[in-house]
């Protein structure tokens, strides 16, 4: 991939849970975390352990190969994928800008500025997906919240009130596994000079406002676990006490079985 190239396809996807790239190691990547590298036709490969695949410079069936390749290290592969689709504008001698159309304006293609296009598009992706299973749990929680506003108690079984706590609790864990962007990329402490750049990135994705939003929802996911977890206990602590009265009640029946044959 050369400077003079005027324009070059970029695409995220989100591939499954986190990919596994323990012994994937190769001497020609120009990174670890994420693991990149060139391709022979010229392209560049990113996968990140979140998950994350970024190709640039590759085709449709160039990219469908490397995935098929990955076979079983993708953990927990997404029937939808979330992905994200760019175009890199090279231009020798122009500072780094993102231009209005979307496309995205570089000095020159080297490793560095590669890695942070990607880095902000795998969280781009991240961010997607995690928006997409945040929407789902609220649809699946907005019948038990209509439930307490009828003043009844949710009509689910509490298996199901468990598997929705454990859903929102797995959502809160891998965005925090996936995002942090009080984290800077590794890239920028030995290149301060792209921090600007980085932050280019960041505002053109709209990745903090969005990180805050998933945040704000996380926070009312939990506020509901922990409410759905009190409405298991008090469900409990009310059988319970059934239990007790008939417990009684049956000691109570047998006193007076007892009384009456004697």
């Amino acid at each position: 991939m050369n400077q003079s190239t005027s324009s070059i396809p970029v695409r995220a996807i989100q591939l499954g849970e986190r990919i596994d790239l323990k012994g994937l190691e190769r001497d020609d990547a120009f990174s670890t975390d994420p693991l990149a590298f060139r391709t022979p036709t010229g392209g560049s490969v990113m996968l990140f352990k979140s998950g994350a695949a970024v190709f640039i410079g590759l085709t449709p069936i160039e990219e469908e190969d490397l995935i098929r390749g990955l076979g079983d290290r993708i953990v927990d592969p997404l029937e939808s994928r979330e992905n994200e689709n760019a175009q890199l504008v090279v231009k020798p001698g122009d500072d780094e800008l993102l231009s209005m159309s979307g496309a995205i304006q570089l000095k020159n293609a080297d490793p560095s500025r590669l890695l942070l296009v990607a880095e902000a598009l795998a969280v781009s992706v991240a961010l997607s997906y995690g928006e997409r299973r945040i929407a789902e749990t609220f649809e699946r929680i907005s019948s038990i919240a209509d439930q307490l506003k009828g003043g009844k108690l949710p009509s689910a079984s509490q298996s199901v009130l468990l598997e929705q706590i454990g859903e929102a609790l797995s959502i809160q864990q891998r965005m925090a596994s996936r995002v942090d962007l009080d984290e800077k990329p590794d890239i920028l402490w030995d290149l301060p000079s792209l921090e600007r750049f980085w932050a280019k990135l960041v505002d053109e994705y709209d990745l903090n406002q969005r990180a805050r939003a998933i945040d704000r929802k996380l926070a009312v996911i939990r506020e509901t676990s922990d409410t759905l977890v009190d409405l298991i206990a008090t469900r409990t602590s009310h059988k319970l006490e059934w239990y007790i009265i008939a417990l009684i009640a049956f000691e109570i029946g047998l006193s007076l079985f007892d009384r009456i044959w004697k």
